[in-house]
Formats: C-alpha cells, structure tokens, sequence
C-alpha cells in the first residue's frame, strides 16, 4: 500500500477560484466573504481555516486539494507523507503556504511528517528559457529525492496541478519508474491513473558515455569544440543553445529523468560483488613512458574497489584523444570492456578494469560510479 504522495502544484486554487470569488459566484459558500477577504489580504493562517469549513470535494478549494481527497478515499492509499512542488513565483510560493496550513489543520489526516512544500527553482514562466533548461531538471531532481528518501515502492505522484510540461515530467517520471500517476480533470468526478506503458530504458547507453553524462549531470557545460566527436545518441538528454556563435551543450530534463531514474532503480537492483581476495591481483603495466602518477591513480582504483579483480595498462592509440580522468564502457573484439583514462600535463594514458563476476550491467554502473567517484 502506497503511503506517500508526491503532488505538483498549479495557480487554479488562487487564479481560477478565489480571485474571482463573489457575490455573483455560482454555488459560492456561506463563508464566502470570509474567504475572500483572507485572500485579498494574504492572510493564508485565516483563509486555510475558513477552506477547512468547505466540503474538500468542493471544487473552490482548488484541484490539488480535491485529489488528494479522491486519493485518501482509495484502497491503495494509507497517507504518511504530503509533498507539494510548487514554482518558483510568488503565486506558486503562496499556494504552497496556503496549502500547507490547510493540511496540517486536517485533523482527520494523520501523517508521519509534516506536510512538505518544496519551491522548484526556475519554475517560473516569466523566463521561458531558464524554465526549460533548468526549472524541468530541478523538477526531476526534486520528486527523485523524495522517492529516494521514501521509497518507490511506498510512493505515488498526483499530476494534476501546474504547467503542461510539469505535468508531462511527472508522468514520465512515473512511467520510467514503475510508480502510479493520478490526475484530475475539473469536469472528471473522481480521480484517474495513467496507464502503464510497456517501455525501458536503455542503460548501455549510459556506460558508453558515462564518463560525459556524469560531467552534464554536475551542470557542467560543453561547447561541441570541448566535446569533441560524442555518441549522437545522447543528443536526445541535451539541449543545445547558441552564446557568441558558439553551440553550447548541458543536460535537459530528459537526460535528468534518465540518470535519476538509473540512481533510483537501476543501480539498487544491480549489485557488484566483491572479488575474494585469493582471486585479486595486483595491476599490471606495459613497459611504456607513463604520465605523472598514472601508476599510483590505477593502484588507487584497485585498492578503494573491492568489486575490482585486476586492472592493466593499455595501448597508446589515439593518445592524443584522451581528455582526463574518465571511465566508460567500450566493445573490443566483440567483448565488452571497461576501460579508464589518466592525463597529467597533456599526456595521458589508458588502462582496462576488470570487475569481478563481470557482465554488462555491472560494467555500466561500474563506469557511472567510478565516474562519481574520480571524475572531479
């Protein structure tokens, strides 16, 4: 039984309602010029317990408040833990006050925590750019933290409130993860689940090109001459704008719903074991000219990773290619490899890892967290 529920959060509940209350208002309340004048005058400790009068049904007190109480009606639900994300606009900053008091002033609702509003940064429609290139990502990040810290297993998302293409991430989130996402529509009586898509997502992509998606993951920002030659591929995790007739390159909320969703349930699910000891070997090396420190780096990996039986020095090919500390996963004679690089004073050098009970999987979320780990 689900027992979070993870809420975006629009403007109807101010824009749509209150601020059009009035004596001509069909069905208004009794309490009606209560309400508005709380509303006019901001007073949110007032006006939530003149709504906290109001039938939660009712539709004056705004959709999220009707779907959560749809939600708490439902078999599947035991309700623990409230979270509301709302923009990053004063409207948004309100709403979310506002609904906050209201909740904690439910007395038939008991919760574990208390009611939790969170402002996403960049969420806001004054700045259409910075909410496409940061506002979604920050979305993502945020409803993957708490599905982190409670659980998927425990957790459902209600998508009804905010923006199109709020709405359009939670969903997606919801699908990417196997979570149930609920949305109610003002002419819908009760609340709907949107079905369950039969899709994947792809993670050998990720260790191929782990070693740049855990740069963009950091907000890094990459011209293509920086870049270079990159799996065509990722294009579809970046947006790309132009600066000083430059194309820059970072992580849109695509690529962040992929990495979130990968740390969330992909990553718990795939275990790397530790190799027994009598089966470790020390790393090897070629007798080449090494940059500064490459011997005493690829010790370091083997020694900090137990899951990491051996690992030996590679051929200088395409040394000139080598751009740092970087990990990734890479197929070779029709096996695949995971493979590390080392530079220092624009010499660098290669080297393959070899992990212990060896497959794909493990080699993809080994690249991801040594990428983590060493890749500052």
């Amino acid at each position: 039984m689900k027992n979070t529920l993870i809420c975006t959060v629009g403007t109807s509940l101010f824009e749509g309602n209150l601020k059009h209350l009035s004596e001509s208002t069909d069905k208004k309340p009794g309490n009606w010029i209560e309400i508005k004048t709380n509303y006019e005058n901001q007073n949110w400790t007032l006006l939530a317990k003149e709504l906290l009068k109001l039938d939660p049904t009712a539709r004056l007190v705004g959709a999220e408040i009707n779907t959560v109480e749809e939600a708490l009606k439902k078999k599947w639900l035991n309700l623990k833990n409230l979270i509301f994300l709302v923009s990053d606009t004063e409207i948004g900053r309100n709403t979310g006050i506002l609904l906050k008091k209201y909740f904690e002033g439910r007395n038939d609702i008991q919760l574990q925590n208390d009611v939790i509003v969170i402002e996403i940064a960049k969420l806001q429609d004054p700045a259409p750019n910075e909410f496409k290139t940061k506002g979604l990502r920050n979305l993502v990040r945020a409803i993957g933290e708490y599905l982190d810290r409670f659980g998927l297993e425990n957790c459902s998302i209600d998508a009804t409130g905010g923006y199109k293409a709020q709405i359009a991430i939670a969903v997606l989130i919801g699908q990417a993860l196997d979570i149930p996402v609920y949305y109610k529509h003002e002419r819908f009586n009760e609340i709907i689940d949107f079905p369950r898509l039969p899709i994947s997502l792809d993670y050998d992509l990720l260790g191929r090109n782990a070693h740049i998606l855990t740069e963009f993951e950091k907000g890094e920002v990459f011209s293509s001459d920086q870049l270079g030659q990159f799996d065509e591929r990722i294009n579809v995790f970046l947006n790309e704008i132009d600066v000083d007739d430059k194309k820059l390159y970072e992580l849109n909320a695509i690529g962040q719903l992929y990495l979130t969703s990968f740390n969330l349930r992909y990553s718990k699910e795939i275990i790397l074991n530790s190799c027994p000891e009598e089966k470790r070997k020390e790393p090897t090396f070629r007798d080449d000219h090494y940059p500064d420190n490459f011997k005493p780096f690829v010790r370091k990996i083997w020694d900090d990773n137990k899951w990491i039986q051996t690992c030996w020095s590679l051929d200088y090919s395409k040394q000139k290619s080598i751009k740092g500390t970087e990990f990734f996963v890479r197929e070779m004679n029709e096996e695949n490899e995971l493979v590390g690089t080392y530079k220092s004073k624009n010499f660098g050098a290669r080297f393959r890892i070899k992990i212990y009970d060896e497959n794909l999987e493990k080699l993809n979320l080994a690249a991801y967290r040594l990428n983590q780990k060493y890749n500052n």
